[in-house]
This record gives C-alpha cells, structure tokens and sequence, in this order.
C-alpha cells in the first residue's frame, strides 16, 4: 500500500513538473517580436528574432547587429537580415536602437567612455550590458559564453567600443566601421576576443585609410588586434573575380583570431549582396564569429 502511494505521489508530482515545463515553453513566443528595456531612466526598445524551429534542448547563441547613425532597427534588420540565418544555424539575433540626439531625431551609438568623441551622455554600454543579464536571466535557452556584437558603421564603431569594454563579447564584428581615438588608444579588452572587419576602399564615410578627425585606419585596426589577440600568421586570398581581398591572421596554434575583408572600390554600405565564394556579409559575420566562445576557439 504504501509503495502504490509513493508511486502515485511520484506520478504526481512529475505530471505537475511537466505542466510547469509546457506552459513556460507555451509562454515563448518565437519568431520576430518589438521589446522595451528600461535603462537610466530611458525606454530602450529592440527587436528579438527567436527561431521558429527552437528546441529548448539547445543552447543558443546571441548577436546583437547594430545601426549605423542615424538609422533605425527595423530598416537595418532589412538591410543585414540575418533571421534566415538564425533558423538555419540555431542562433538569437538582436537589433537594438540607438537613442536620439536631443532635439533630433537622428539615432547613435555612443562608441567611447565618456567624452568629446560620443555624441550625447546616453549610457548605450550600460543598456546593452544589462539588457543582456535580462536575456539570460529570462530565457533559459540562451548561451552566456556566446554573446556576439556586430554593427554597421557607428555600430561597427560601438562594437569596438564593447570588445575593449565589455567582458561579455565572445567576438565581435564590424562593416565600414572602424575604431575612435579615445578607443584605439585606450582599449581594456580582457581578454583574447576574435574580430572580423569588412570595409571598402572607397568608402567616403569612415575613411579606409583614416583621417584627422579620429577614425582609426583600417590597417591600424587591423594591427592592434591582430597583435592583441597574439596572431601574426597573415595569409591573403581573393574572391575568383578579384574584387576583394581576405586577410586571416592566425596563432602560434593555427587559430584564426582576426579576419578582414577589403572590398576593393567598395562604399559606405552592409551589403548583403556581396559575395565572396558564395558567401554574403552576414553568413560571412556569423561564419566568422560562430567559432569563438567566451574561452576563445570552440573545439
């Protein structure tokens, strides 16, 4: 007798666990959904893309894909759509928004500590760090150890500025973006943090050779991480019909921790209709970055 109580108080308890465990995963809604995040007194708002294919068995990867100035979430998630992607390769894509400028309505990043160089006092680091503790707190699915930044222009320059500041970037990524001087010069990056650059030659916003204002030159981006991350070994490839240029550096252990592509006569765009060998900017970006976990090269 009292086995068959045990046994029905076991079955019991079980079924309840599994009410519970259904209606949580009831609750998660996948697919594209609008967010706020109230951070320093400012509603933030972002967009989530959640596989419709999700399993709760897997952990999931984060990228947040930052606007450039001036530009909005929703028309840059169209611009650098990368939710294909996510359904196919199991990952989590964020667009976040940048906050306005006052009395304008032009968005931005700020891409330096506290200084001349950014464009208002908005605490962007301070939005993006907490949203992420709130993401990883809330949803059980979502992977610590791979939290990825990625941006266009002043986002390519704000994902500098979370490599050098943030512990919590596993790689980063940057299209005609580059790094400032506060940055480039004070970079506290922890840490071995992998990084891919893709810029034009001929862009004619964020200048490939720099210029006197406090963008960074490519090349110069190029060293500082490449000799950060301890990676010398250059090798050059060229897409078959030469119209850009890829530069791995890798390691003493033959691990690649720096990447860039030159666009020869390229502009100022995230072109998803770039292709070198088959491969466009955003599968090029989370091709990239995919390999690395917060410890560096996934084995």
């Amino acid at each position: 007798m009292k086995k068959l109580i045990i046994l029905l108080l076991f079955t019991l308890i079980f079924s309840c666990q599994n009410e519970q465990v259904n209606e949580n995963n009831d609750d998660i809604n996948t697919g594209l959904q609008t967010k706020t995040f109230f951070h320093d007194n400012l509603e933030r708002e972002y967009l989530i893309y959640i596989p419709n294919n999700l399993n709760l068995n897997l952990k999931y990867p984060i990228i947040f894909n930052f606007h450039g100035y001036g530009g909005n979430s929703d028309q840059f998630m169209i611009n650098a759509d990368m939710r294909n992607l996510a359904e196919n390769e199991n990952f989590i894509v964020i667009y976040p928004q940048g906050s306005s400028l006052f009395g304008s309505k032009d968005s931005h990043w700020n891409s330096s500590k506290p200084s001349a160089d950014n464009k208002s006092n908005t605490d962007d680091i301070g939005f993006i760090e907490n949203l992420i503790d709130y993401l990883i707190e809330t949803y059980s699915f979502m992977d610590s150890s791979r939290i990825y930044a990625a941006g266009y222009s002043n986002g390519g320059f704000f994902s500098y500025f979370l490599a050098c500041n943030s512990q919590k970037f596993a790689a980063i990524g940057s299209v005609a973006g580059t790094m400032i001087d506060d940055s480039y010069t004070d970079c506290n990056a922890q840490f071995p943090t992998a990084m891919i650059n893709i810029h034009g030659t001929s862009d004619s916003v964020v200048l490939y050779n720099g210029d006197n204002f406090g963008s960074t030159a490519i090349q110069d981006v190029i060293n500082w991480w490449k000799n950060f991350n301890v990676s010398n070994n250059e090798v050059k490839t060229t897409s078959s019909d030469n119209s850009i240029e890829r530069f791995t550096y890798s390691n003493s252990s033959n691990e690649v921790y720096v990447e860039h592509y030159k666009i020869i006569n390229g502009e100022h765009y995230w072109d998803d209709k770039i292709d070198y060998n088959g491969k466009n900017t955003s599968e090029l970006i989370w091709d990239f970055v995919s390999n690395y976990d917060i410890n560096g090269i996934i084995n």
